[in-house]
């Protein structure tokens, strides 16, 4: 439930955004940002359901998300930048989330 939140209010946030960020040179494809994102996201979830307080668990945060990375085979300056061009791009930030929630929802039992 939360996670929906948070992916709601992000996608309409971005989506009241008037510019559009330029394409990076090493943009990840949409279907591996998809898989990258939701890593993210639940890793986020987990440490914010966890801790509560950012402060505590940012040092944790931040060494779990680059093992994500790591995973991923990418660098977290080329997913901040692949991050900031989706969400540039309110359609395909959308089709992200939907994708992410999708995968998420055929999860649950």
């Amino acid at each position: 439930m939360k996670l929906s939140i948070v992916l709601f209010c992000l996608t309409f946030l971005l989506a009241c955004q008037s510019q559009t960020t330029k394409r990076p040179d090493q943009l990840i494809e949409k279907e591996k940002m998809s898989l990258v994102l939701e890593d993210v996201l639940l890793m986020e979830s987990y440490f914010q359901s966890k801790h509560g307080i950012p402060g505590i668990y940012k040092e944790a945060l931040d060494e779990s998300l680059n093992r994500v990375f790591k995973k991923h085979h990418i660098t977290k300056k080329q997913f901040k930048e692949s991050y900031v061009y989706y969400a540039s791009q309110p359609e395909e930030f959308k089709e992200l989330n939907t994708s992410i929630m999708d995968h998420l929802s055929r999860q649950i039992p």
